[in-house]
């Protein structure tokens, strides 16, 4: 569960939470940029929670099995939710909720990388 794959959604990640924040900044609404960002990143960790489950089908490792298909489920789910919530509220805070939800999915994937590594911490 490391390696470029994930490297590349934090990346992509991080570049859209720097993408909305100046957007934020300069008060303009969401772009086809940030958009279009949501959705290849959506794509990117619908990958990553398909990979995860059979990757997990088929090891033997002793980790916290519901804990990973936990955060996984959640990396997919957050970022819907961030743009149905900014689509109901159209005043700057819709954006910052997608921001924030670009901030978390990073911290989101080195979660599933310390369960994947059996470290609970």
């Amino acid at each position: 569960m490391t390696g470029w794959y994930a490297t590349t959604i934090i990346g992509i990640s991080l570049g859209l939470v720097i993408w909305s924040a100046a957007l934020l900044v300069t008060r303009r609404a969401p772009d086809l940029v940030l958009a279009l960002g949501g959705v290849v990143l959506e794509l990117l960790l619908i990958g990553f929670l398909i990979g995860g489950i059979a990757q997990m089908a088929g090891s033997e490792q002793d980790f916290a099995r519901a804990e990973f298909i936990g955060y996984l489920l959640t990396g997919t789910v957050i970022l819907p939710a961030a743009f149905i919530w900014a689509r109901g509220d159209k005043s700057r805070a819709g954006l910052g909720v997608i921001a924030v939800a670009f901030l978390v999915l990073p911290v989101i994937v080195l979660r599933v990388q310390q369960v994947w590594a059996g470290s609970g911490v």
